[in-house]
């Protein structure tokens, strides 16, 4: 199956929309941010685990936006369930996010470079510019 290279771009861009829409969930529902809160905590902690699949798009093949994001989700939701879900257990700050920037970078990493050789095995290619 080929897919058309427009098709994929915005297959990928709908990928880091629902990556941002996850986050926005999580800063208004969890953690009651304003709108200028959200967009701060889009940068310092979405950017650079986003990277990867924004740089996926500029590729040969921009479905790997869509594995980047795909394996960098369950990290956003790993910090909604320990901050908003999950009983009270005492201590002190939250410091889930460390974790969705330390493992969530190279999670995104790998899901980026897999997606392409995985697409292949499936016969999913993109067409040329």
């Amino acid at each position: 199956m080929v897919v058309s290279r427009s098709r994929a771009i915005l297959s990928g861009s709908a990928a880091i929309a629902a990556v941002i829409a996850i986050q926005a969930f999580n800063s208004f529902a969890c953690y009651s941010h304003d709108f200028s809160s959200f967009l701060a905590a889009l940068g310092i902690f979405l950017l650079i685990p986003l990277l990867p699949a924004i740089i996926s798009l500029a590729t040969a093949n921009p479905l790997r936006a869509l594995g980047a994001c795909l394996l960098f989700v369950p990290w956003l939701l790993l910090a909604y369930y320990t901050d908003c879900a999950r009983p009270y257990t005492g201590g002190g700050a939250s410091m889930i996010y460390v974790a969705v920037i330390l493992w969530g970078t190279p999670c995104s990493i790998v899901g980026a470079l897999v997606t392409g050789p995985i697409m292949r095995a499936l016969g999913v290619s993109v067409a040329g510019r």
